[in-house]
């Protein structure tokens, strides 16, 4: 993942707009705040099934970034995060669709 990803994601968080971890991220999606779950590289598929059941329309993305990557970025260690805002969930997708575009980890 690229700084444009991270910085996106800080921004987030800055914002009071991301939430992380299991029972957080599944708070969120049982109360309708959750626009778009992220999950790291490594986070379990147990987890994304368990989401993808929650998940009642809301966008399931896998990043290249593994739980060690988004705790040096973001200070916290977890496998999954949830952007509650819809701008930011798109700031955040076209980070994303610019890194596959580039071909950029």
């Amino acid at each position: 993942m690229t700084d444009k990803f991270y910085n996106a994601m800080g921004l987030c968080r800055r914002a009071g707009k991301l939430c992380a971890g299991h029972d957080e991220v599944k708070e969120f999606l049982r109360n309708g705040r959750a626009k778009l779950i992220i999950l790291t590289s490594d986070a379990s598929a147990r987890l994304e099934n368990e989401m993808r059941g929650l998940s009642k329309g809301v966008e399931i993305i896998r990043t290249d970034a593994s739980m060690n990557d988004m705790e040096g970025h973001m200070g916290k260690h977890s496998g999954i995060f949830a952007v509650t805002d819809d701008g930011l969930k798109n700031l955040v997708l076209s980070t994303i669709k610019e890194d596959s575009i580039h071909g950029t980890n």
